[in-house]
């Protein structure tokens, strides 16, 4: 853990790059040991230093900030930090785009017209960087040219197989059957016993709601799992989606847009008073908490209940106290254990509950705590979480 960190700066403007390399060096555990001022010197940089992690503009000459990410991610993984200065419509679709091609976060660039900001800015650019720099990544093979496949390969330095993550035992009623084509049977958790503390009473489902939800917590490389799972969904799919991302504060807009453009389902970002409704997807944004009314409209909470918000805990629970058994919890790769409890909660209403698995998972942890909890009915890949929904939703014949 005490390992020099080597970090490459990827930026067009001099003056950026100057400020980020202060800003990071003053952590002594991390050393920049490169600059690049546009995606093709990136690679050429990345190719000659091997660093541990890339801080990556969005616009630039030569090769934006998309183009580089996917060939790095396709011929020299590593992880990727997207800056970017400005939070307009055309730069967070560039964004989104990056992290939908294997960029792991984003953040927005520390500015010198806000010097009482700076400190804070360098804190949470120096932790990001932190956290981010030992996460063993996965090839993009989507990147190479004439490839348009959604495997992936673990990366490594040389031709050698990589070390494999230590593997998460896992109930054996949990995994797939060998040979089943679809996913291991559901069985609801039976009903508490009597003088079971009234807040884990199994609840009913409002009668304003006369659909099923799908609540979705992610947290860092959420982004492109969470649109991957959603674009698998049809027009006609029979409950409402509601997706708890941990993103940084001004980009939960620019997530709705970018989902939006890719999702057949329409999209929103959850406003004050929104009625959920069935075939939708609703984004909680960023910086509030997602409350659910007996009547089936959102409230918005900004009481700093935990130290993480939207909290997918807090979403989940609020849920399942409307929704009841018709709520289905999905929880997908981020650090910690955000979520672990809201899954618990589903499950002990007699919801489904759904954990990503630790091969596809860029971080392991709140899939893992949930896991750990016993409160994942279903560990699975993001291509079978899709199935899974699709065949528990969506009408007519599968």
């Amino acid at each position: 853990m005490n390992k020099t960190l080597r970090i490459l700066i990827v930026d067009d403007s001099a003056l950026a790059r100057r400020l980020l390399r202060e800003l990071l060096e003053s952590d002594p555990l991390v050393e920049v040991v490169g600059e690049a001022c546009n995606g093709r010197e990136a690679i050429e940089k990345v190719v000659a230093l091997h660093p541990d992690l890339v801080t990556m503009d969005v616009r630039m000459p030569i090769m934006d900030g998309v183009e580089t990410t996917r060939q790095l991610m396709a011929y020299h993984p590593l992880p990727i930090l997207v800056l970017t200065t400005s939070l307009s419509s055309y730069d967070i679709d560039i964004t989104f785009q990056m992290l939908g091609a294997g960029a792991l976060d984003v953040m927005e660039k520390p500015r010198l017209d806000q010097p009482g900001a700076l400190e804070e800015a360098r804190r949470s650019l120096v932790r990001k960087v932190r956290m981010l720099a030992r996460i063993q990544v996965v090839t993009h093979l989507r990147g190479r040219r004439g490839k348009q496949s959604d495997t992936y390969v673990v990366p490594t330095e040389t031709s050698a197989a990589a070390p494999e993550k230590p593997a998460l035992p896992v109930p054996a009623k949990l995994l797939p059957q060998p040979g089943a084509s679809g996913s291991p049977p559901f069985k609801p958790v039976a009903p508490l016993a009597a003088g079971t503390p009234l807040h884990t009473m199994i609840p009913m489902r409002s009668a304003a709601c006369r659909f099923d939800a799908v609540v979705i917590g992610a947290s860092t490389g959420g982004p492109r799992v969470v649109c991957q799972i959603l674009a698998r969904l049809p027009g006609d799919f029979a409950a409402t989606v509601i997706v708890v991302q941990h993103i940084a504060q001004g980009f939960s807009t620019g997530m709705a847009e970018w989902l939006s453009d890719q999702l057949t389902l329409p999209v929103h970002l959850a406003t004050e008073g929104i009625r959920l409704q069935a075939g939708h997807v609703f984004l909680v944004p960023d910086q509030f908490d997602l409350l659910i009314q007996p009547n089936c409209s959102v409230h918005l909470s900004g009481l700093p209940l935990l130290m993480q918000r939207p909290a997918v805990d807090i979403a989940m629970q609020s849920v399942v106290a409307v929704f009841g058994a018709a709520t289905t919890g999905v929880l997908l790769t981020g650090m910690g254990r955000d979520g672990a409890i809201g899954m618990r909660t589903i499950r002990r209403a007699g919801g489904l509950t759904i954990a990503q698995d630790q091969a596809t998972s860029t971080i392991f942890g709140m899939p893992r705590a949930a896991i750990e909890l016993g409160a994942a009915d279903l560990v699975l890949p993001p291509e079978r979480i899709a199935a899974t929904l699709i065949k528990r939703f969506a009408p007519g014949p599968q």
